[in-house]
């Protein structure tokens, strides 16, 4: 199966560099998605990135790109090659890895990655300035605790020209993040927005 133009182009450029650059996630991710178009398949954004751990019988290190399940419970996975940028669906006999379990703290904090949604604490309501000052202090407080406490501090003050604004989470400048229920579960267990805490996905529809 030949890989689209785009990767096959990204592959040539790495192979002719003497001292080719690592592929990081950002790059992984990006080769995926143009994979999933290639396949004609729009799973969305990883739910799990896995750096490549040990080499496997052909001497390759793959990245291991994990998708929100299908319907039928269907996993969906991309890998792609650390050393080509090759990347392609596993074999139905892969052995999945599975991310280490452990508790984000302040030393290793939860990375999301980079995605279509966020995840909204607040209903969106009308504010006067008292109140995006209370909403302004909050968000400083949520991130502050956020910093102690093993995630990402990406909390933020959405306003609309209407006047209205909610506390979220996940917005990056100009993205969001990819929907991770880890994201949920920190705000259920320490904040008092677990009722109304909600992902939105700020993708325009197709």
């Amino acid at each position: 199966m030949r890989a689209p133009a785009l990767v096959v182009a990204l592959v040539l450029l790495l192979s002719a560099c003497e001292e080719r650059t690592p592929l990081n996630q950002s790059l992984a991710v990006g080769i995926a998605d143009h994979y999933q178009k290639y396949q004609n398949v729009n799973w969305g954004d990883p739910t799990e990135v896995l750096v490549p751990s040990q080499p496997d019988e052909q001497g390759r290190r793959w990245w291991q790109l994990r998708y929100r399940s299908s319907a039928d419970g269907q996993r969906r996975m991309i890998l792609v090659d650390d050393a080509s940028g090759w990347s392609r669906f596993p074999e139905v006999h892969y052995l999945e890895r599975v991310a280490p379990v452990s508790r984000p703290d302040a030393a290793h904090p939860f990375q999301p990655v980079e995605g279509n949604c966020v995840l909204r604490l607040t209903p969106v309501a009308p504010a006067d300035d008292q109140r995006r000052l209370e909403q302004e202090r909050e968000v400083i407080r949520l991130n502050t605790l956020a910093g102690q406490t093993g995630l990402v501090p990406l909390f933020s003050l959405r306003r609309y020209h209407d006047g209205q604004a909610g506390i979220i989470y996940g917005w990056q400048a100009d993205r969001g993040i990819a929907r991770d229920e880890r994201v949920m579960d920190w705000v259920k267990a320490r904040t008092k927005y677990s009722e109304d805490a909600t992902w939105e996905d700020l993708a325009p529809a197709r």
